[in-house]
């Protein structure tokens, strides 16, 4: 991601990962003026990369169980 953002390839990084250890490239991206969306799960946020993206979306668990849903009835 941060490569991506120092060819200037990207506008926004969604980040799907809820490892604090991305905290220093989220902010190294940042600095480039991209934007950063933080998408974790509602039952164990990370409030470090919450602080650290510009923005945050949370999974709500019912979500989870209604995609889970779906997905067996276009399997079937």
């Amino acid at each position: 991601m941060v490569s991506l953002a120092c060819d200037k390839k990207v506008k926004e990084i969604i980040l799907g990962s809820s490892d604090s250890d991305l905290q220093p490239a989220i902010g190294e991206v940042r600095q480039r003026k991209v934007s950063c969306v933080y998408l974790g799960f509602e039952a164990q946020p990370n409030k470090g990369l919450t602080f650290t993206t510009d923005r945050t979306l949370l999974i709500r668990n019912a979500e989870v169980l209604e995609f889970e849903k779906l997905q067996k009835t276009l399997i079937d």
